[in-house]
């Protein structure tokens, strides 16, 4: 071969083997051997673990997404997914559960609104709560159907009754026992003589605080005239004892009392001449419990299926009234009377318990 085609095949060799070396920077034009591999694999993770301060990196990669305090979380990843849920699920508990014991405590706070009063079989209900002091109203007002309003007969000269309140309950005291004043009316042809005629069962109910009564009976609420005892009316004549009289001078009940120890009382006399016992044809109930029938000589317990007599005689009339006898007075107790109410039948012990609670909270018009 002639010697100049010699010469350019060695200065071929010579290009062709400086291509080829990497130690000049040049990067190799054909495939990537081991060694450099090796050294690009070296750069990444030491880029990668030493550059722990700079921004996030938006390369995605593992071991981008794995090191650095920098890295962003893989929303894709189990434990990351799994720490997303339990941290949303235990969020969405809490905001339940505090909503739930947030109801729980305002219900405890206000308290479940308390039933209303039984009114079955009513006839009128008294809340004598028009004043909270002095001798201002005119009437205490029926708070039942066909309301029947009792004037008020004030004694000005003793101040009896005069409206007061105490402890939030308001109602008429009387200052003294035998006093004039009361509230009343005749009660011919009203809805107490008319719904109560001939009737073997009714319920009178009152609020009531004693604080001394006459040695001629003291009338907690009366119906009747005034010669006589009552013929529907609780009186009593010592601080120890109460007394239900009907059909004019029949002692029908009797009952050990400490009025001096009970204070402010929900009281309950309960006549149901229908019962085949009868020890239980009158019953009392205070604060919605039985009290122990007592005996006197005077004592009779009503007959069988007996009924309520209320006579209209206009010649002498009988008066319905609160804390007094109807026409002439002096028969007060010396102590508050709250509320009062009469039905025209016989409370079961459930309603007679319910109404007491009720009354020894609130004994004013709800």
């Amino acid at each position: 071969m002639p010697r100049p085609q010699l010469r350019r095949l060695a200065v071929l060799a010579l290009l062709l083997a400086a291509c080829s070396y990497d130690g000049s920077g040049l990067v190799s034009a054909g495939p990537p051997t081991s060694t450099s591999s090796a050294s690009t694999t070296d750069e990444t993770t030491t880029t990668t673990t030493t550059n722990t301060t700079a921004p996030p990196l938006t390369t995605s990669g593992p071991d981008l997404t794995t090191t650095g305090t920098t890295a962003p979380v893989d929303p894709t990843d189990d434990a990351t997914t799994t720490d997303a849920t339990t941290t949303t699920t235990t969020s969405t508990t809490d905001a339940t559960t505090e909503l739930s014991t947030s109801t729980s405590t305002s219900d405890e706070t206000t308290g479940e609104p308390l039933p209303p009063l039984v009114d079955e079989g009513l006839l009128v209900r008294y809340f004598l709560d028009e004043a909270k002091d002095g001798q201002g109203p005119k009437h205490a007002l029926d708070a039942a159907p066909e309301p029947l309003d009792l004037p008020l007969v004030y004694d000005k000269d003793a101040m009896n009754p005069v409206y007061a309140e105490q402890d939030d309950h308001r109602g008429l005291r009387w200052p003294m026992a035998g006093l004039h004043g009361r509230a009343t009316l005749p009660v011919a042809d009203t809805k107490v003589q008319t719904a109560l005629q001939n009737r073997t069962a009714a319920t009178l109910e009152l609020v009531v605080e004693v604080d001394a009564v006459s040695l001629l009976g003291s009338r907690l609420l009366h119906v009747g005239r005034s010669f006589e005892m009552g013929h529907l009316t609780l009186r009593s004549s010592a601080l120890d004892r109460l007394e239900f009289y009907w059909k004019g001078n029949n002692l029908a009940g009797v009952w050990s009392l400490d009025w001096s120890g009970l204070g402010r009382v929900v009281v309950h006399l309960v006549l149901d001449t229908g019962q085949p016992d009868p020890i239980h044809r009158v019953r009392l109930y205070i604060d919605g419990v039985a009290v122990a029938d007592g005996m006197d000589f005077g004592l009779t317990h009503p007959n069988q299926n007996e009924a309520i007599a209320i006579p209209t005689d206009p010649n002498i009339p009988l008066y319905f009234a609160l804390g007094n006898r109807g026409a002439d007075g002096d028969r007060s107790f010396q102590g508050t009377l709250y509320y009062a109410a009469i039905y025209s039948n016989a409370l079961s012990e459930t309603q007679l318990q319910q109404n007491a609670d009720i009354l020894a909270g609130n004994d004013d018009a709800p």
